[in-house]
C-alpha cells in the first residue's frame, strides 16, 4: 500500500476516533456539568441539615440556663429561650421543605429524608415537653435526675439527624468525589460543636443544685471530653492537607485559640469544683453566658470548610463548561496537529507514560523507591510525572501522618486510663489489667489478694487546711503504695480518696501483713514535710483473698471494700481481712 494512501486510511481513522472521542469527552463533561450542578445542591442542603443540628445544640443553652432560674423566670432568659426554639423551628422548617422538594430524584441511600426530618421535630417537641414540666416546677422541687432527665431529652434529638446529614453529605460526595475532605472535615467540625455542647450540658444538674459531680457524670464528662480529644486530633489531621483556604486555617487557629484555651480554662475551673464541694460560684445561665460563645468558632470552621466545599463544586462546574465549550470548538484543531503529534506522543508521551505508569503500580504498593522519567518539555506529561511525583511525597507524608495518628491514639488510650494526679493507674485501667491478671492467677492457679485503701478524714483534711494539702496527701500515699509494690503487683486510684491494689502470689496472711505495713509507712509519712511536720495521715484498708473468695474481680473488690469499711466503723487507721462468708 502507498504511503499517500496508508496516511489517507490514518487520516480517515484518525477522523473516526477523533469525533468519537470529542463526542465521548462532551458526554463526560456534560455529566461534569450535571454532576457539579447536583452537588451544589445537595451541599446547600447539608448545610441546612447542619444549621438545623447547630440550632438543637444551640438551644441547649438557654434552656440549661432556664433550668437553673427561678419562677417566675427573668424575662430575659424567658425571651432567649422562646427565640432559641424559633430558630430551631426555622432551621427545621427549611430543611424540611428542600428534603421534601427533591426526594424522588434525591440519592439518599434508601432513607427516607422526609421521615428522618419528622422523627427528629417530634423528638424535639417531646424534650421541650419535658423541660417545660420541669419548669414548671420551683427551683429547689427540680431534682438533679429530673433536670439531667430534661437536659438529655433534648441531646437526643441531634442523633436522630445523624442520617438526614450522611446521606445528604454521603450524595454530595458521590456526586463530586473531590468534596470528600471538605465535606467530611464540616462534619467532624459539627460533630466536635456538638460533643462541645454536649459537654456543657453535663455540668447542668450539678451546677443548677450546686453539688458535687456524681460518678455518672463525671464519667459523661470524661467520656466527653476523650471524645472531643479525638475529634480536635481528627480535624487537625484532616486540615494539615496542603490545599486547605486560608480561611479555614484561620478559623481552625480560632478554634485552638477560643474553645481549646479559654473555654478550657473555664470547664477546668468548673470541673475543680464538681470535684471539690460544688461550690461553683455561677449560675447554670452565667456559665452558658461564658461557655457558649467560646463554641461559635467551631461553626465557623465547618462554614468555612462547607464554603470551600461550595467553591470547589462551582470552580469544577465552570471548568466543566468551558472544557465542553472547548472540546467542541477544538476538535477541528485537533484534526490539524493530530498527524504530527503521532511521533511526538510516542517519545514525549507513551514512553515516559509507561515508566510513569510503572512507578504508579509501585505507589500503589506503597513503594516509594520507584524512579520516575524526567521531563524532556515543559508539557502535559510533565505536569503527569510533576503530580505523581507530588502524589509520592503525599503518600510519604500520609504514612508519617498515619504513624503520628497512631501515636496519638495510643498516648490518648494511656492517658484515659491514667489518673492525672497521682501518675497511678485509675478504675479504668485497672479493672482493664486486673481482670487479665485475675485470668492468668486462675490459670496457674495461685493465690491472689485485692486491697481497697481509704485515706482517714479525707474530708476534714481539705475542709481544714485545702485541697492543695488534700492532693499532697494523695500523692503521699500514692509514693507509699508505689514504693511497696512488688513486680507483678497492681496500684490505681480507684476514686476520690480511694486506692486499690491486687497482690500477685498473696494469700490471706501475707496480704494482710502487707497491708500492715503499708498502713504503718502512710502513717508515718509526712504530708507537708518541713512546712508543717505535724500533719500527718492514715488510712483503712480492707483486704479479700482469692483463696476463700474465687478470682472474680466483682467478688475481691466487693468483700475488700466490705473489709474496708468494717476498718472504718472499728476506729480507722486499721487493715481488716473479708471473712469467707
Amino acid at each position: 500500500m502507498q504511503l499517500s494512501r496508508m496516511l489517507h486510511l490514518l487520516g480517515a481513522l484518525v477522523l473516526v476516533a477523533t469525533i468519537a472521542l470529542v463526542g465521548r469527552m462532551a458526554t463526560t463533561e456534560w455529566q461534569s456539568v450535571h454532576q457539579a450542578s447536583e452537588s451544589l445542591r445537595l451541599l446547600d442542603q447539608l448545610r441546612l441539615g447542619l444549621l438545623a443540628v447547630e440550632m438543637v445544640s444551640r438551644e441547649r443553652g438557654p434552656t440549661n440556663g432556664a433550668l437553673g432560674d427561678v419562677l417566675p423566670m427573668a424575662q430575659p432568659r424567658a425571651q432567649a429561650l422562646q427565640e432559641a426554639r424559633a430558630r430551631t423551628d426555622q432551621a427545621f422548617d427549611a430543611l424540611l421543605q428542600a428534603v421534601a422538594a427533591t426526594q424522588q430524584r434525591q440519592p439518599a441511600g434508601g432513607i427516607d429524608l422526609v421521615q428522618s426530618v419528622r422523627a427528629a421535630q417530634s423528638t424535639l417537641a417531646q424534650a421541650r415537653a419535658g423541660v417545660d414540666q420541669v419548669l414548671a416546677l420551683a427551683r429547689e422541687q427540680r431534682s438533679a435526675s429530673a433536670i439531667r432527665d430534661a437536659v438529655y431529652g433534648m441531646v437526643a434529638v441531634v442523633p436522630l439527624l445523624s442520617p438526614v446529614t450522611n446521606a445528604l453529605a454521603s450524595a454530595a460526595q458521590h456526586a463530586y468525589p473531590a468534596l470528600g475532605d471538605d465535606v467530611q472535615g464540616a462534619r467532624l467540625a459539627a460533630g466536635l460543636r456538638e460533643y462541645a455542647g454536649l459537654l456543657g450540658s453535663h455540668f447542668t444538674a450539678a451546677v443548677v443544685k450546686g453539688q458535687p459531680f456524681s460518678p455518672a457524670e463525671r464519667r459523661a464528662i470524661d467520656e466527653t471530653r476523650g471524645r472531643i480529644a479525638q475529634l480536635r486530633t481528627l480535624v487537625d489531621l484532616r486540615l494539615q492537607l496542603p490545599d486547605k483556604a486560608a480561611e479555614v486555617a484561620q478559623a481552625w487557629d480560632t478554634v485552638e485559640a477560643r474553645y481549646f484555651g479559654v473555654a478550657q480554662e473555664l470547664l477546668d475551673k468548673v470541673l475543680a469544683q464538681g470535684d471539690g464541694d460544688g461550690r461553683y460560684g455561677l449560675s447554670a445561665a452565667e456559665f452558658a453566658a461564658l461557655y457558649v460563645p467560646e463554641m461559635n468558632p467551631i461553626l465557623a470552621l465547618r462554614d468555612a470548610l462547607l464554603a470551600q466545599a461550595r467553591e470547589r463544586a462551582a470552580l469544577e462546574h465552570q471548568r466543566a463548561l468551558r472544557v465542553l465549550a472547548w472540546a467542541l470548538a477544538g476538535s477541528g484543531l485537533l484534526l490539524l496537529v493530530l498527524g504530527g503529534a503521532l511521533y511526538v506522543i510516542q517519545h514525549r508521551v507513551l514512553q515516559p507514560l509507561a515508566q510513569t505508569t510503572r512507578a504508579l503500580k509501585a505507589l500503589a504498593n506503597d513503594d516509594l523507591q520507584a524512579r520516575l522519567p524526567d521531563p524532556v518539555a515543559d508539557d502535559e506529561m510533565a505536569a503527569v510525572i510533576g503530580a505523581v511525583r507530588s502524589l509520592q511525597s503525599q503518600t510519604r507524608r500520609r504514612q508519617d501522618l498515619e504513624r503520628e495518628r497512631d501515636r496519638l491514639i495510643a498516648q490518648l488510650k494511656e492517658q484515659s486510663e491514667t489518673d492525672y494526679l497521682t501518675g497511678l493507674p485509675n478504675r479504668r485501667g485497672f479493672i482493664t489489667k486486673a481482670r487479665s491478671a485475675l485470668a492468668q492467677a486462675m490459670r496457674y492457679d495461685f493465690d491472689v489478694a485485692v486491697l481497697v485503701l481509704d485515706i482517714d478524714w479525707f474530708k476534714q483534711l481539705n475542709d481544714s487546711l485545702g485541697h492543695a494539702a488534700g492532693d499532697k496527701a494523695l500523692l503521699v500515699v500514692a509514693d507509699v503504695v508505689r514504693a511497696e509494690l512488688r513486680e507483678g503487683d497492681l496500684a490505681a486510684r480507684f476514686g476520690g480518696e480511694e486506692f486499690v491494689l491486687l497482690l500477685s502470689h498473696c494469700d490471706r496472711a501475707q496480704g494482710l501483713h502487707f497491708a500492715e505495713r503499708l498502713r504503718e509507712m502512710v502513717a508515718e509519712a509526712q504530708v507537708l514535710g518541713t512546712a508543717d511536720p505535724g500533719v500527718r495521715v492514715t488510712v483503712s484498708l480492707g483486704i479479700a483473698d482469692s483463696g476463700q473468695l474465687g478470682w472474680g474481680l466483682e467478688a475481691l473488690l466487693s468483700a475488700a471494700d466490705a473489709a474496708m469499711y468494717q476498718a472504718k466503723n472499728a476506729g480507722r487507721n486499721r487493715a481488716v481481712a473479708a471473712s469467707a462468708t
